[in-house]
């Protein structure tokens, strides 16, 4: 299912407020323009497409060259540098290629593509780059291209000549006019790309004003490319309230590379007209049930970037060493890996899993594609006296690693990615093999969609549902009424009644502790339960990581750390409960059939939080001997401030919208 809207809280809650207008030191601001700029000589004749190229183009600083299509779409675009001094292109089969050129000379490339009538095109492109001039005090990162519609992000990068505590400022200089959303970090500029009538290029300057006075600038483009999204009003395109960006088989001589994007991830797809299993059968039945190679697993992979496809598949290698994501895959027709993919989340319409590339870049060339723009902002619990938090443990420490936006001293290890992507993995594949279990794999009518093969088993609000979160949910219910309700009031956005409003932590922890979910987003719904017990269960059994949840005073606007929220209950590994065990050891049977169940019965009680101590403090459990004063040492503001609000995201990030509706039956 779709992730939830990540909520920005605490002392960055309060800077969205100020916009990207100057926030204190380090700050900054956008200047969107009172009426739209010129739009430029982009297809202002009958050309059916044009080359777009940066101006005036320096060593160090961003160069880009993007192919618009001017009467239709561009097909299938394939960039290679014909000569020059070496540069790498990360975005080499997308619309824009962007590099900095390392020294002044001539950068030819070459561009393959299909143009808006089908016809197969060539076009080779120079850019001349200058001798080098005056040392850069900003550098922007990095162009690329985005359909209309999506939510895009690009940084500004002061250098080192740019001492500490510039200033940074946006100015849209060219294309349609855009609204700048509102960001805590100055340096950042995120913006909803416009309609357009054909391909269009927006240019936004960073302008740097250093301590004492100097200024300095670079220009990013964004080529906005034409798509047509699905009708938000239709009661039959399966895309009509979600946003479809740009992908491509991984592979281009898989066996499935014709069927990928027609079938997973196309705006134009209609529940009346499914692909059959035919043309893209799950996985389970190419393997007939067997667990899958990871060629297998990568002939049915769409990206957004080449890059992506090789980490995923070296994850796959070197860090699913029991096999679990890939016999869970089974169940999933495709896996869709995007730069614009945001939140993650499992499509039973389709079949396939959608995965944000924010979990699986390693290095700060490749973070720098990915969207920064947040899913939606949500005060959706604004009215609530109390904040429910979570974090996965191992040895008494975060599994989750802060990663300064702000530094190029960032790189991410395949192992680390495991960190970051496991319980994303075990969630959304729980969500698949709920919507189908292995135990059907042998029933499936490849004549049929995927949606037509699952959703006999799904309930229609008249026939009772077959899945597994269905049948766990009446033999295991929940029972509390009241965090069911505060449930509809944190993740759907019902108004809190006074009665909510006024339950203390105390209160709602006693609701929540007393009942059998793993954590408040259970109470969402039974898909969500079952995913949420299931990603757990495995964290904790196959990975060795724990479970943190916890019920807490509210987080405010002053809230910068964890040192300052205090614990009013909560519990490592949870799931060890012995009232949870027999629902969770249900799940498992059901739904990883190859793991041993048993292993349930083995799991140790949940060790206890301690109440009216910190967030921070109750990291290290059972308590150290060390007095907690002398653990909370307080990191720079700024550090902080973005590594709670870290911890605050990927725990939002966790809790999921319903992402596109299902078909009815």
């Amino acid at each position: 299912m779709k992730r939830r809207p990540i909520t920005l809280r605490g002392t960055l809650g309060a800077l969205l407020s100020c916009g990207l207008a100057a926030c204190g030191g380090g700050g900054g601001g956008a200047e969107p323009a009172a009426t739209a700029p010129p739009l430029g000589p982009t297809c202002t004749g009958s050309a059916a497409y044009e080359i777009v190229t940066r101006a005036q183009p320096a060593v160090g600083r961003n160069a880009a060259v993007s192919i618009a299509g001017c009467t239709g779409t561009i097909g299938q675009p394939v960039w290679t540098q014909l000569a020059g001094p070496s540069v790498t292109l990360l975005s080499a089969k997308t619309q824009t290629i962007s590099f900095e050129p390392p020294v002044a000379g001539t950068y030819q490339f070459q561009a393959v593509f299909t143009d808006p009538a089908g016809s197969a095109r060539t076009e080779n492109v120079a850019v001349d780059v200058p001798s080098a001039g005056a040392t850069p005090l900003v550098i922007a990162r990095a162009s690329h291209s985005a359909r209309m519609g999506a939510n895009v992000s690009v940084r500004a990068w002061p250098t080192a000549a740019a001492g500490t505590n510039p200033t940074v400022t946006w100015t849209q200089i060219e294309g349609p006019a855009v609204q700048f959303l509102a960001t805590g970090d100055p340096y950042v500029a995120i913006f909803k790309a416009p309609a357009v009538l054909h391909d269009a290029p927006l240019r936004l300057r960073a302008t740097v004003r250093t301590a004492a006075g100097a200024t300095d600038s670079d220009d990013v483009q964004v080529m906005v490319e034409r798509y047509q999204q699905a009708p938000s009003a239709s009661n039959t395109r399966i895309w009509s309230d979600g946003h479809v960006s740009r992908v491509y088989p991984y592979k281009p001589a898989s066996p499935y590379a014709s069927a990928l994007v027609r079938c997973a991830y196309d705006a134009a797809q209609d529940i009346n007209a499914q692909c059959p299993l035919t043309q893209l059968p799950f996985l389970a039945q190419q393997t007939a049930g067997a667990m899958p190679t990871v060629a297998q697993v990568m002939d049915r992979v769409l990206v957004s970037h080449d890059w992506l496809g090789r980490n995923f598949e070296d994850f796959l290698t070197t860090q699913d060493v029991f096999g679990d994501f890939r016999r869970m895959l089974l169940s999933t027709t495709a896996v869709v890996l995007g730069t614009h993919v945001r939140p993650s989340f499992y499509y039973a319409a389709t079949g396939a899993i959608y995965l944000d590339a924010d979990n699986f870049w390693l290095t700060p060339e490749q973070r720098d594609l990915v969207s920064e723009a947040p899913d939606f902002r949500s005060d959706f619990d604004r009215g609530l006296n109390y904040s429910g938090l979570w974090r996965y443990v191992q040895n008494n420490q975060s599994i989750f690693v802060f990663f300064d936006p702000r530094s190029r001293n960032v790189t991410r290890t395949q192992s680390y990615l495991l960190n970051e992507s496991g319980w994303l993995m075990y969630h959304e594949l729980g969500h698949a093999v709920d919507f189908l279990p292995p135990a059907l794999y042998g029933a499936l009518n490849s004549n049929r969609g995927a949606w037509d093969n699952i959703a006999p088993r799904v309930s229609d609000g008249v026939t009772p549902g077959q899945l597994t979160s269905d049948v766990v949910s009446a033999t295991f219910p929940l029972t509390s009424a009241v965090m069911r309700d505060l449930a509809q009031v944190k993740f759907f956005g019902a108004t809190a009644t006074a009665t909510q409003s006024g339950y203390t932590p105390d209160q709602v922890a006693a609701f929540f502790s007393n009942d059998v979910a793993t954590d408040e987003y259970n109470f969402s719904n039974s898909r969500e339960d079952i995913a949420m017990t299931l990603e757990e269960l495995l964290m904790n059994r196959r990975l060795g990581m724990q479970r943190d949840v916890a019920i807490t005073d509210r987080i405010t606007a002053n809230t910068t750390s964890g040192s300052q929220v205090v614990v009013r209950w909560g519990q490592r590994g949870r799931v060890g409960s012995p009232s949870i065990k027999p629902r969770a050891k249900a799940i498992a049977q059901a739904l990883v059939p190859w793991f041993d169940a048993t292993q349930v019965d083995a799991m140790p009680a949940p060790l206890p939080m301690r109440p009216g101590q910190s967030w921070t403090s109750n990291l290290v459990l059972p308590a150290p001997l060390a007095p907690a004063a002398a653990r909370e040492q307080p990191l720079l503001t700024r550090e902080q401030l973005y590594q709670f609000n870290n911890e605050l995201q990927r725990m939002e990030h966790h809790r999921h919208a319903q992402g596109p509706r299902l078909p009815s039956r």
